[in-house]
């Protein structure tokens, strides 16, 4: 009840903020929408534990997304959905001019990203996690940023306007000209201009979109390691999934959370997570966990590497009685898919090695 409470204040928020966002229009043109940085890991996936990396990079999408994860051969149903509502019911238009011209705090209230996800772990115990996560600080957003585009948006507007002014002074001659016969041929010479003006518009629209689309590219590609701050809250579910009729509640945990990263030069990004969960029910082997982690990474928007280091423990994290070293990489391979992979090596008291896990994911963005 607390967590469905902390979503309700939060939602009610949002929505007082976006009621009282600018809705006058800023003084630029607008261009396509640019991509995200990158595809992020959902929060429900983060908190049942079965991502790649453990120590997750901060960020935020614009649209539906599903996340697969597996950890063996088989393909199990392990599945995660992903959305942003405020943004996708408030700002997702044709255009910026919305967004761009909203409110700080209506911008930060945008990101806010439920998700939840299903898993069946190696024991047949079937996990369930929901979460909500907000993006508190972001060195750049790839969607505010009207500068980039207003010298070549205005430039194609300009263009765009007289190739239309032309359009309406021949379609008005050709309103103007006689129906009879003589007129005919003059008639064919005009509806010939009318099609090479159309080709000449179409031609210009295509070229912008190619030029703003170079541009995005370039820009994402500068700042795919910019510096993120997200926060998350989350509600996990652990059954007995014995029978395929019944589910029997076994263990239930809050989570808590706050993950950032910083830039370094290009290329490099490092990442550190902390989070909390207090655990309830009458199997509960433990009341509480703190997490503590950090990672590098190394790459570009379409593959990167990590390396990764985290600890666990009921009471004190730098006791280091658990600690699991990670390493592995994201591959985009197109714009709407992202394949992630990683390798776990667990290690317990005095650096003792106790078991090795990879662990694969997919994430597909639903656009």
């Amino acid at each position: 009840m607390r967590f469905w409470y902390f979503f309700i204040v939060i939602w009610g928020y949002a929505i007082s903020a976006l009621a009282q966002s600018d809705e006058n229009p800023i003084p630029s043109l607008n261009a396509s929408k640019p991509l995200e940085f990158s595809i992020p890991t959902s929060a429900a996936f983060d908190l049942l534990g079965v991502t790649p990396a453990q120590v997750i990079k901060p960020g935020n999408i614009r649209d539906f997304k599903v996340d697969w994860s597996f950890q063996s051969w088989r393909l199990k149903p392990n599945i995660a959905i992903q959305a942003q509502p405020i943004w996708e019911i408030f700002y997702n238009r044709p255009n910026l001019l919305k967004y761009q011209s909203a409110s700080k705090l209506a911008k930060m209230l945008s990101t806010i990203d439920i998700s939840a996800g299903t898993v069946e772990d190696d024991d047949l115990n079937r996990r369930l996690a929901g979460a909500v996560k907000v993006t508190l600080f972001r060195s750049h957003d790839p969607l505010d940023v009207p500068a980039l585009y207003r010298g070549p948006t205005e430039e194609f507007y300009e263009q765009q306007s007289q190739l239309k002014g032309l359009v309406t002074q021949l379609e008005d001659s050709l309103k103007r000209l006689p129906t009879t016969n003589e007129y005919l041929e003059t008639k064919m010479l005009v509806l010939k201009e009318l099609d090479l003006l159309q080709t000449k518009i179409q031609t210009l629209e295509k070229l912008q979109k190619d030029r703003i689309t170079q541009l995005t590219t370039l820009y994402l590609k500068e700042h795919w390691n910019a510096s993120f701050v997200d926060v998350a809250v989350g509600k996990s579910y652990l059954y007995d999934n014995l029978k395929l009729d019944s589910l029997n509640l076994v263990q239930d945990g809050l989570s808590a959370w706050i993950n950032g990263c910083v830039g370094i030069g290009r290329k490099w990004l490092l990442t550190g997570m902390v989070r909390y969960t207090s655990f309830s029910g009458v199997k509960a082997t433990i009341k509480q966990e703190y997490f503590l982690g950090a990672s590098l990474r190394y790459g570009s928007p379409k593959f990167n590497f990590f390396a990764e280091v985290l600890t666990r423990d009921p009471h004190n994290p730098f006791s280091f009685k658990s600690v699991t070293l990670a390493y592995g990489g994201d591959w985009r391979f197109s714009r709407n898919v992202m394949l992630s992979y990683g390798v776990r090596t667990l290690y317990g008291q005095n650096f003792s090695f106790k078991s090795l896990v990879p662990v694969a994911s997919i994430a597909c963005m639903m656009r």
